[in-house]
C-alpha cells in the first residue's frame, strides 16, 4: 500500500485552519523506532493511532533500483545499479562522515530548513525521514543492563517485558552465549546470521581464553543485530556486503516496514508531509499545530492524547517552543563514541572476496570498576569495503604502490566501535531562540580521555588473550552526539520539576502529552540505545493510564 494515499490532512487557508478532531484520536509524532514502538503498544490495546510525520522517503529512481535488486541474486545485479546504491558514502581515517541510505541523504534532508541550528563541536543531526534514523542505523540491538538504571524512576526489571514485546515484531539475530548472562535475549525466536571467517577466528580465540578473559572483566559473544535471516518473501541473507549502504532485501529492521504493516491492517492512519511546531492542552484535549512541509499551510489536529517521538533534537525543540522557553539551556547527555582499530596476530586470506554481512560481528563488554562503574560496550567489525576505501583515501596517489601491503593489513584488521556510559562522556548544551534557531554547544567530558587511555592499556595488556593488539595512537574520538546515542534533555523523575518528565514521559504541567524517545532518558548507558528506546516507548504506550 502506498503510504502517500493514507492521509487525512485537513487544512484551510494560511490564516484559517480547520482542526481535525476525533473524540478518541490518539496521535504519535514521528515514525522512527520510538514512534513505531509506541504505536504498536497502543494498537495492541485496540486503539487507533494517527501518526503525524514529515516522512521523507527514498527518491523514486533509487527506490526502483533497490526494488530491481531485491528481485535478483547479487550475481545478477547490474554494475550501474550497484554503483548507484553505493554512491555518496565516503570513508576516511576518522570513519564515515555521515551514513546514507542506498546512496541517498533523504534521512537527513531538509534538516537545516525544518530545524535551523548553530552547532559547535556537535555530531548529532535530526532525521525527517520515514522510519527516522532507522534507515541508517547499524542494527546493533543489545538491551540496557537493569543495574545501570539506578537514576531511572522505574524498577530494575520493569523494562524486561517490554523488550520482549518489541522483539515480537523486530527480528533478532545472535546467539544464546555468554552475553545472555548479563544481557537477556528476551526472545525465543533468536536467529543466526553467518559470521565472517575473521569473526569465527576471533571467537575461537576468545572461547579458548574464556576463563582468563572473564577474570579480567571481559564478556563476549556474537553481535545481537535487528536483522532477520529471511525477509517476508523468504529471501535469505545473500552475504552481499552492502549492509553499510542499505540491504536491498530489507533484512535489516526498519520502522517504516512496521508502519506499512500497521497502515495495511487499518490500525494506523499515516499523515506525512506535516511538520509539527507546537502543542498545547486545552479542555481535556491536545491541540497539535503544524505546517505543511511543501506549501507551508498551517495544520491543526486535536487529539485526546499525544506521544512525541521526533528524536531528541526535534522533540526537545518542540517542547521548548510549546512552552515558550526561549533562552533557557537544557543539557543533552551522550554516550561517548570512539573508533579503535586492532590488528589480529594472524590474518585471514581473501577477506575482500568473501561473501559476508558487514554489520558488527562480535560484542565485547568490559566490566572493570577500575575503569568505569558501568559497562563499556565494544562492537567489533571485520572486513568492510569501506576500510579499503579509507586506506586508499589516506594514501592518495601512493595507494597503488602499497596495494599489497594494504591487502595484508586488511587480512588482520578489526575495527572497534565503542561507547562509554554518559557519566564518563561529554554533553551538549541546547538553547532555543525566538527565531526558531537552536544553539548546540558540545562540551567534552573531562573523564573521557583518561578512561579510554586506561581501556587501551587494558586491551594491550591482555593482547595475548585477545590475540589482537589495539592501535591506540589511531583511536578516533567522536564529538558529542557523533554516535547518535544521546538524550536526556527532559529526564524522567519520580517527582518531576521544570524541564523534567514523569515516569510516563509527561512534562511537568501536562497530563496528556508523553515524550517517548531518548529525550526522557535520565542516563545513557554504554550498550546500544535503539532497543532500549523502543522498549521504553512501548512501556509508556502500553501503560493503562497513558492509553486512556
Amino acid at each position: 500500500m502506498n503510504l502517500e494515499q493514507c492521509t487525512t490532512r485537513r487544512s484551510g487557508p494560511h490564516n484559517s485552519v480547520e482542526p481535525l478532531r476525533d473524540p478518541a484520536m490518539i496521535c504519535v509524532i514521528g515514525s522512527g523506532p520510538a514512534g513505531i514502538a509506541a504505536a504498536v503498544a497502543l494498537t495492541r490495546q485496540g486503539l487507533h493511532v494517527t501518526i503525524l510525520d514529515v516522512g521523507l522517503t527514498l527518491e523514486p529512481t533509487r527506490a526502483l533500483t533497490v526494488g530491481r535488486m531485491a528481485g535478483q541474486r547479487p550475481v545478477q545485479w547490474a554494475d550501474e545499479d550497484l554503483a548507484s546504491v553505493q554512491e555518496n558514502m565516503s570513508a576516511g581515517i576518522s570513519g564515515v562522515p555521515l551514513k546514507v541510505s542506498f546512496g541517498s541523504d533523504f534521512p537527513y534532508r531538509d534538516a537545516e530548513r525544518h530545524l535551523p541550528r548553530r552547532a559547535t563541536d556537535v555530531g548529532v543531526v535530526p532525521s525527517f525521514g520515514q522510519g527516522g534514523l532507522g534507515n541508517v542505523w547499524g542494527a546493533a540491538a543489545l538491551p540496557c543492563l537493569p543495574d545501570e538504571l539506578n537514576e531511572w524512576p522505574i524498577g530494575p526489571g520493569e523494562l524486561g517485558p517490554h523488550f520482549a514485546q518489541v522483539l515480537s515484531f523486530v527480528g533478532l539475530s545472535g546467539a544464546a552465549d555468554d552475553l545472555a548472562e548479563r544481557f537477556p535475549t528476551y526472545t525465543d525466536r533468536l536467529e543466526s546470521l553467518p559470521a565472517s571467517r575473521q569473526a569465527e577466528a576471533l571467537l575461537r580465540d576468545l572461547r579458548r581464553n574464556q576463563q582468563p578473559l572473564r577474570a579480567q572483566g571481559f564478556v563476549f559473544g556474537r553481535a545481537r543485530l535487528a536483522v532477520a535471516r529471511r525477509n517476508a518473501g523468504g529471501h535469505p541473507c545473500e552475504r552481499c556486503g552492502l549492509c553499510m549502504f542499505g540491504c536491498p532485501y530489507g533484512l535489516i529492521y526498519n520502522p517504516a516496514t512496521t508502519l506499512r504493516e500497521l497502515v495495511a491492517q487499518g490500525k494506523v492512519t499515516y499523515v506525512p508531509g506535516v511538520l509539527v511546531t507546537r502543542f498545547a492542552e486545552r479542555g481535556g484535549e491536545v491541540h497539535i499545530e503544524g505546517r505543511d512541509r511543501v506549501t507551508g499551510e498551517k495544520t491543526l489536529h486535536v487529539a485526546t492524547r499525544l506521544y512525541v517521538a521526533g528524536g531528541v533534537l526535534c522533540s526537545t525543540k518542540l517542547y521548548l517552543e510549546s512552552i515558550g522557553a526561549y533562552g533557557h539551556e537544557v543539557v543533552m547527555r551522550d554516550s561517548q563514541y570512539f573508533l579503535l582499530p586492532m590488528l589480529r596476530y594472524s590474518g585471514v586470506r581473501g577477506v575482500s572476496d568473501e561473501g559476508l554481512h558487514t554489520l558488527s560481528q562480535v560484542f565485547l563488554e568490559v566490566f572493570d570498576p577500575q575503569l568505569s562503574a558501568n559497562s563499556i560496550h565494544l562492537q567489533i567489525y571485520t572486513y568492510n569495503e569501506l576500510y579499503r576505501r579509507a586506506i586508499a583515501a589516506a594514501l592518495g596517489a601512493a595507494y597503488p604502490a602499497f596495494r599489497s601491503v594494504s591487502a595484508a593489513l586488511l587480512q588482520r584488521m578489526l575495527l572497534i566501535q565503542g561507547y562509554l556510559h554518559s557519566d564518563l562522556s561529554g554533553e551538549i548544551g541546547l538553547t532555543l531562540h525566538r527565531d526558531g534557531t537552536l544553539d548546540l554547544h558540545g562540551r567534552r567530558g573531562p573523564q573521557t580521555r583518561p578512561v579510554l587511555k586506561k581501556l587501551i592499556a587494558k586491551l594491550h595488556r591482555h593482547r595475548s588473550l585477545l590475540r589482537a593488539v589495539p592501535l591506540g595512537p589511531t583511536m578516533k574520538l567522536g564529538e558529542p552526539g557523533r554516535g547518535f546515542h544521546c538524550g536526556g534533555t527532559l529526564p524522567m523523575r519520580r517527582k518531576p520539576g521544570d524541564f523534567e518528565t514523569d515516569p510516563l514521559g509527561r512534562p511537568a504541567g501536562f497530563e496528556r502529552v508523553h515524550l517517548v524517545d531518548s529525550t526522557v532518558f535520565p542516563t545513557i548507558t554504554a550498550s546500544t540505545i535503539t532497543l532500549t528506546v523502543m522498549a521504553n516507548a512501548y512501556r509508556i504506550g502500553a501503560h493503562e493510564e497513558a492509553g486512556r
